[in-house]
């Protein structure tokens, strides 16, 4: 009963199925996780406005109450407006502070969303796998299945003891066991994929999608690089603007009257940079800056490394991948050859059963092989910034 609720449910991916662009478009625009990241670039754009926003002007309101020693009482006023107002330059290094803070968020989405792609086509390839190795399992069964009708036509016939038959029996009921256990963790699989899609319900898609590989081999546009490069033109931009001991002057206005007598005065008032001279600040900035450089030529390093590991990885599956389907096809040829030959009684139970083993394993390889050549292309993709956009 299991087995039926589990291979209908597996095998409805193959009505209506939606290819694997479909389903990773979709997760990419339904994903809480992404959603997120949206936010916090449009949380920095607010913050680049709150850089390059001017300060409030100031008003001050004051009533005077004149007693002379002789005449009459009477009263004044004075009203003063002032208005802080940036030194020249200051605004573009503002502005470019504020531009970088944006570039800076851009960058983290862009490295969020590629790891997110990344993650859901390695977690793809693995449920991949798993359907492979159930269809697999499927021939195996087939295989299993045919020998032992033969063993039992054999046994009928009184050509073959009831150990062989039993032995061939035992042989077809291992395969149903191990065939359930190969549904279990594909249906684990699949919905370890969900998961991590952030997609609610239930899908269909096509399992049999192969990934192509980009061969620009620009490491410039790694993810993980374009955030270090981001944060270290972000500290150079707020070690420049901090260069600046002094960034706001106020200019004044003032009207005072008297009972005898208006005065209007117009005038400029700024700090001066005796005791805080934002050195401090300077030199952090330019300790984040070099932090940046150093975190960007280890990061390139790394990837040298792996590009070239990963290059030679794919090198030596595209031998295995080659060779391993030389073998399968003559071990094929020697099965067809061995079932029938076994049916004559020509070939003994052991030697058709070591055969039927050898072309499953060999098929084994061959999708082990193809997972690792798609989990090679999924990295190499990433590690050149292919799933940025």
């Amino acid at each position: 009963m299991l087995k039926n609720i589990l291979i209908s449910g597996l095998l409805c991916s193959f009505l209506s199925a939606e290819s694997f662009d479909t389903f990773l478009q979709n997760a990419i625009e339904n994903s809480p996780y992404l959603k997120s990241s949206t936010l916090a670039v449009d949380q920095a754009k607010e913050q680049g406005s709150m850089i390059l926003r001017y300060k409030n002007p100031t008003l001050e309101l004051e009533y005077s109450d004149f007693k002379p020693d002789i005449g009459s009482f009477d009263d004044g006023y004075r009203v003063n407006i002032s208005q802080p107002i940036r030194l020249w330059g200051v605004g573009d290094d503002r502005d470019k502070l504020a531009n970088n803070t944006i570039k800076n968020a851009d960058a983290s989405y862009a490295r969020n969303k590629a790891i997110f792609v990344r993650d859901i086509s390695l977690s793809y390839t693995d449920y991949a796998n798993k359907k492979s190795l159930v269809k697999l399992g499927e021939q195996e069964l087939s295989i299993a299945k045919t020998i032992y009708d033969i063993s039992s036509s054999r046994y009928d016939a009184g050509t073959i003891s009831r150990g062989l038959m039993l032995q061939a029996k035992i042989d077809y009921e291992m395969v149903q066991i191990k065939n359930e256990n190969l549904m279990l963790n594909t249906i684990q699989s699949y919905y370890n994929l969900l998961n991590l899609s952030g997609i609610n319900k239930e899908v269909s898609f096509d399992d049999d999608y192969s990934f192509a590989l980009h061969v620009d081999q620009d490491l410039a546009n790694n993810p993980r690089l374009m955030v270090l490069k981001s944060q270290q033109d972000k500290a150079l931009s707020q070690a420049m603007l901090d260069t600046n001991k002094v960034e706001w002057i106020n200019i004044f206005a003032e009207f005072e009257s008297e009972p005898e007598q208006d005065i209007t005065r117009v005038g400029i008032n700024f700090p001066l940079a005796v005791f805080n001279t934002k050195s401090q600040e300077v030199q952090i900035a330019k300790l984040q800056s070099n932090r940046a450089s150093l975190l960007i030529d280890n990061q390139k390093t790394k990837l040298s490394i792996e590009m070239s590991r990963l290059q030679k990885e794919r090198d030596s599956l595209a031998v295995l991948k080659s060779k391993n389907q030389e073998i399968l096809t003559g071990e094929e040829e020697l099965l067809k050859m061995f079932q029938n030959g076994y049916k004559i009684a020509n070939i003994n139970l052991l030697q058709l059963q070591d055969i039927k083993n050898k072309v499953i394993s060999t098929k084994r390889s061959l999708i082990k092989i193809k997972t690792a050549l798609d989990k090679n292309t999924i990295t190499q993709n990433y590690n050149q910034g292919q799933y940025n956009d």
